[in-house]
């Protein structure tokens, strides 16, 4: 076993105890985790953590303008798009503000822009997101007196860069090593976004964060669905996950299998 996947494994049981009481409700073992995928076959999403400098109204009502000390993980490229997510854990809430994506002949400041303060990002579309397996929301216009209300404070943002790039949060319920490999176990509710890049490329970036100083890891690996038969311990453990939660059943299950283990840690 690599002694990145060992300082993985003690940072994970960590943060076991540590979520346990910030997740009382869910009383079942997890850790929060985030799902970064692209709907490009073959590509990572390209995740930093930054600090939040400044949320403030774009030129349109759909419009959004982060600023945040950068830089972030890589410029994107043609096709591709600038996500950050921000939220608000104790709440179990939070947005994801989308670039659009590059187009051929476009210029990269439409879609970021270096300030005096740090590394602005043009957001264009805003979605909900909720930190059990379902998204509640999902609007094409949130009013930004919401989204200033509910993490106008949060100090540190997920930015992910690639073609559809998208960040979710997960709970891992269970986890594997297996010949030096590790897997993470979630399930899933309704067919969104992530599930929707998954159906085309299933290579993913998965960061799993202290959620108090946002320090932690980045896993670039394989998901999959799985049958309950094929990991039966795991999926007996999504379901109690779920019913801890009130969340029903998931309609689907997935297994993360990590090629890589990176350190992780916030700019700014």
């Amino acid at each position: 076993m690599s002694s990145g996947l060992q300082s993985f494994l003690a940072f994970l049981e960590e943060q076991k105890a540590k979520q346990a009481s910030r997740f009382p409700t869910v009383k079942a073992e997890k850790v929060l985790s985030f799902m970064g995928t692209t709907s490009l076959i073959g590509t990572y999403n390209a995740v930093s953590v930054n600090r939040v400098r400044r949320i403030e109204r774009g030129a349109t009502s759909r419009d959004l303008r982060i600023t945040l000390a950068g830089p972030i993980a890589r410029t994107p490229k043609h096709g591709e798009c600038v996500t950050v997510h921000l939220t608000r854990v104790d709440q179990y809430q939070g947005f994801q503000v989308k670039t659009r994506a590059l187009a051929a002949n476009a210029a990269l400041t439409e879609l970021l822009e270096d300030s005096a303060e740090g590394l602005v990002v043009k957001g264009s579309s805003i979605f909900t997101v909720h930190h059990s397996p379902y998204t509640l929301k999902f609007f094409e216009n949130v009013p930004f007196e919401e989204l200033q209300q509910v993490v106008g404070g949060v100090p540190y943002a997920l930015v992910g860069v690639g073609e559809t790039a998208n960040i979710s949060p997960r709970f891992v319920f269970h986890h594997e090593v297996n010949d030096g490999k590790l897997a993470l176990y979630h399930g899933d509710g309704l067919a969104l976004k992530t599930y929707m890049n998954l159906k085309s490329n299933r290579q993913e970036s998965r960061i799993v964060v202290d959620l108090d100083t946002f320090r932690g890891f980045v896993l670039r690996g394989t998901v999959e669905e799985f049958a309950p038969h094929q990991h039966p311990e795991a999926y007996d453990k999504i379901c109690r996950g779920y019913t801890a939660g009130s969340w029903g059943k998931p309609s689907r299950v997935f297994r993360f299998v990590a090629e890589d283990v990176t350190p992780l840690a916030p700019v700014g």
